[in-house]
């Protein structure tokens, strides 16, 4: 609305004013005139001043009130004053009547001037305030929209910073934890945060990581719970305003334990493959809107693709580590390994014991049965060198038909027993060459660090020597010493 005083505000405070006015002067004319006609001269002159003012004021009247009010005032007029103007000479009530007449015009010409004024004042008015009240719309849109794109901007913000700690991680580990606390970070007034990996193996959800804030429940849901499956069969994010309520689940006795209330899920999917799942809740209703859904989502993108990197990284670095054929780790991986435990070794006191194998008459084998017969035989000592390893041994394939092994914490009696095993199991371990069961041996040197060598390069020599020593015995032998 319009504050500030208009010409029409101004206008009604003259009725007032009119009003006195026309009552002073019919006091005068009516009271004082008779009285001061017996003592003044020349009292035409004061009369006429009078009439004139009475004249003012009806015009007044007619301009501010209109023709009922300026008639009324007019007859009103000519009643009070026709006895004391007649007493005195009746040519002053002619003169009066004229007058009024003459005002009375002006005034009603005045009053429809003022009337037509006020329509279109009236008019300009409504349509000034049509416009304000546009300009307020505008504006108040205007700060709505300023303020969610503030929320927004602060959002994109969060999410850039998400995908830059992704991008500097390749660690699957690392990713999850990274995703979990900022995801928390951005929904913290609701309260926790659930990652849920995909177990291949089971080929169900398994939860590997929470944030949540003090007082939320500690919960484990399930195979990701009946929300979490719920998301994963229709392969969609999922908003849940209050669990208790919506149509689309029956709630079982696990969500009835927990204390949330609200919640949204993204399922972690690239290529159709299900990786796992990223769930926020809280214990309030309706807590999160489509807005918050749309944040999720994003994340979940950031986290599945950063995850599926972490994988393909980590086989591209196994690709790198090890022999394709038979799984076990390259040469140069295991010169690098060999190193680091000899600094180890001599900074503990510890010992261990290296193996050399190599395979007997493998060319003889290659040149009866083929050379995919030789993958054959080379992929079955790899499984048995994989099953003779403990914890922490290092096996690889050293080149050709040659392997090494390392057994960490072993000493001379304890390798020559170990290698002893190794020999024996991969003898009786035949490999089915064109049907036929074809026997396998190998010779195997044993060198001990630090009693034999204290450089690798140095333990490498010796059990190599050794294993042509073990070859020169006739082979399919163990040699230690």
């Amino acid at each position: 609305m319009i504050s500030f005083m208009t010409p029409f505000t101004k206008r009604n405070l003259l009725i007032p004013v009119a009003a006195v006015l026309f009552m002073g002067v019919l006091y005068v004319l009516d009271r004082t005139v008779p009285i001061l006609g017996s003592h003044v001269q020349h009292l035409e002159l004061i009369i006429i001043s009078l009439m004139i003012m009475m004249s003012i004021v009806i015009m007044l009247f007619w301009s501010l009130l209109g023709v009922c009010a300026g008639l009324a005032y007019f007859f009103v007029s000519m009643i009070f004053l026709y006895r004391p103007l007649t007493d005195l000479n009746p040519y002053y009530y002619s003169v009066l009547i004229l007058a009024f007449i003459l005002s009375s015009y002006i005034g009603y010409r005045a009053s429809r001037k003022i009337q037509l004024s006020g329509q279109d004042y009236t008019v300009t008015m409504e349509k000034v305030q049509g416009d304000i009240n546009l300009v307020s719309d505008h504006k108040k849109n205007r700060e709505a929209e300023f303020s969610a794109m503030g929320e927004k901007i602060s959002s994109l913000l969060k999410l850039k910073g998400i995908a830059d700690s992704l991008s500097l991680s390749l660690s699957e580990g690392d990713i999850i934890k990274i995703v979990s606390k900022e995801t928390f970070n951005i929904f913290r007034e609701n309260g926790r945060v659930m990652f849920f990996m995909m177990d291949e193996p089971r080929r169900a959800l398994s939860l590997f990581h929470t944030s949540k804030g003090e007082g939320r429940k500690a919960f484990l849901p399930e195979n990701g719970g009946i929300f979490g499956r719920g998301a994963l069969k229709n392969m969609k994010s999922l908003l849940v305003k209050d669990v208790r309520k919506d149509f689309r689940f029956s709630i079982d006795e696990e969500t009835m334990k927990d204390d949330a209330t609200s919640l949204i899920i993204k399922p972690l999917v690239v290529e159709s493959k299900v990786l796992g799942l990223l769930r926020a809740d809280s214990t309030r209703g309706s807590a999160f809107a489509q807005h918050d859904l749309r944040i999720l989502d994003i994340i979940g993108e950031l986290a599945a693709v950063a995850l599926e990197n972490a994988r393909l990284y980590r086989r591209t670095e196994e690709l790198a580590i090890r022999d394709s054929l038979t799984g076990l780790y390259v040469r140069r991986y295991f010169m690098e390994r060999l190193e680091e435990e000899v600094k180890r070794a001599l900074r503990s006191n510890g010992s261990f014991a290296m193996f050399m194998l190599d395979i007997d008459n493998f060319k003889d084998f290659n040149d009866k049965y083929g050379h995919i017969s030789g993958d054959a035989i080379l992929k079955n000592i790899g499984r048995v060198l994989k099953r003779k390893a403990s914890a922490g041994d290092i096996v690889a394939r050293y080149g050709g038909e040659e392997f090494a092994f390392l057994a960490l914490n072993c000493g001379r009696e304890e390798g020559a027993r170990l290698a002893e095993e190794i020999r024996d199991e991969i003898q009786k371990s035949p490999v089915v060459l064109r049907r036929e069961k074809c026997s396998v041996t190998v010779s195997v040197g044993v060198a001990v660090f630090p009693e034999d060598a204290r450089l690798g390069g140095d333990i490498i020599w010796e059990a190599d020597r050794r294993l042509y020593a073990a070859k020169a015995k006739g082979k399919n032998a163990v040699c230690s010493g």
